[in-house]
């Protein structure tokens, strides 16, 4: 039995222990809910804690997805939880990334340590890679129980300015004192990443040094940087906050269609000045935020263009007739199976190649090809 087979024969007895937990009704929650069906990002599996976010920051686009501007808990419980993502076609236990705090904080007082708790059953259960992203100010009680939830979680604290946080940033915390909880969880061991995202054009420029000095007096070596998404809602509120978006405006490859519609702004430029600031602090640069979670869990991975990232004795045991058993027991035919250093390449009888590529790519962390 080869290296993937074996990981979806433990998803079916984690998927067997978790039914007989929660009972039928419970099945029922988790099997119906949307974490039992979607496909994952590129960041990993998105797991949400909580509906919603109270800080309310100007930039932030979940409120043109639908997210109310308050907080509520998830409505499963962490076992369910749990469970409809064992149910996930897509995820696959200790292989897939799993990533808190997407479309909500995590850590806010409403939800915190259930989220601690989700974290923790996740990880008994699915031993996902997990990350973390958060505005909250870790103290010492959260540090730890994060530690004890699942000891290499990597953890991004998001900065975005010093200087202009009360008109960006409105209703979350102090950025200083989230530069003093980065040191606090630091010093409990985790794996602590600044999230310098989104890089606003006419404010990042001005503040890069200052806040990247910071953070490394802080003992934070690492970050994660990341372009600014712009709907016509965060332009009018950057423009209502003082932000000259003249700038912003001109880095758009195109107007956004609808309200909801997210364009990334063209920001490379940006990316390398600022990258070139922080590696003249000691920091190491990751290009994605699953970068952060590959280094965290000392792992490796050459799925995306911005690998290889992590270690790469770590890769996991790939050969032909592994990969070919894994396609057989997901009930699809292989004409022709190839493995290379960094990817794999799959000629398919028939089926569905999105949900194998998946599949493969999360076992085998290889870019996977499928003709």
């Amino acid at each position: 039995m080869g290296y993937g087979v074996r990981l979806l024969e433990e998803k079916k007895r984690i998927v067997d222990e978790l039914k007989r937990v929660v009972g039928e009704e419970g099945f029922s929650r988790a099997k119906n809910d949307h974490h039992a069906k979607r496909s994952p990002r590129p960041c990993g599996m998105t797991i949400h804690t909580a509906v919603g976010c109270r800080y309310r920051c100007v930039y932030c686009y979940i409120y043109d997805m639908g997210f109310p501007g308050t907080v509520s808990r998830y409505p499963l419980q962490p076992l369910e939880l749990a469970l409809a993502l064992a149910l996930n076609p897509y995820v696959v236990p200790r292989a897939t990334f799993a990533a808190y705090g997407a479309v909500t904080e995590p850590f806010v007082e409403e939800v915190r340590w259930y989220s601690v708790e989700v974290i923790q059953t996740v990880n008994e259960y699915l031993a996902l890679p997990s990350q973390v992203s958060t505005k909250s100010v870790i103290d010492d009680a959260l540090a730890q129980a994060l530690r004890n939830a699942e000891p290499r979680i990597s953890v991004l604290v998001t900065l975005v300015t010093i200087d202009r946080w009360k008109e960006l940033e409105p209703y979350a915390p102090n950025p200083i004192e989230r530069i003093e909880g980065m040191a606090t969880a630091r010093r409990h061991g985790l794996h602590v990443t600044l999230f310098l995202r989104p890089l606003i054009p006419t404010v990042i420029e001005r503040e890069a040094g200052k806040l990247l000095k910071m953070v490394a007096d802080a003992g934070i070596d690492k970050v994660v940087l990341g372009t600014l998404r712009v709907t016509p809602s965060i332009l009018a509120r950057l423009r209502a906050a003082g932000v000259g978006i003249e700038e912003i405006e001109r880095r758009l490859p195109r107007k956004p269609r609808s309200r909801n519609d997210q364009v990334t702004i063209r920001g490379s430029d940006i990316k390398k000045i600022v990258a070139k600031i922080a590696q003249d602090y000691g920091f190491k640069v990751f290009e994605s935020a699953c970068a952060a979670n590959v280094d965290a869990h000392g792992e490796f991975c050459s799925i995306c263009d911005f690998g290889p990232c992590g270690v790469k004795s770590a890769a996991p045991p790939c050969n032909e007739n592994d990969v070919r058993d894994l396609i057989e027991y997901l009930g699809y035919i292989a004409k022709d199976v190839d493995v290379y250093e960094n990817r794999i390449r799959v000629v398919l009888r028939a089926g569905d190649k999105r949900r194998l590529r998946y599949i493969i790519e999360a076992v085998y962390r290889r870019r996977v090809e499928i003709v």
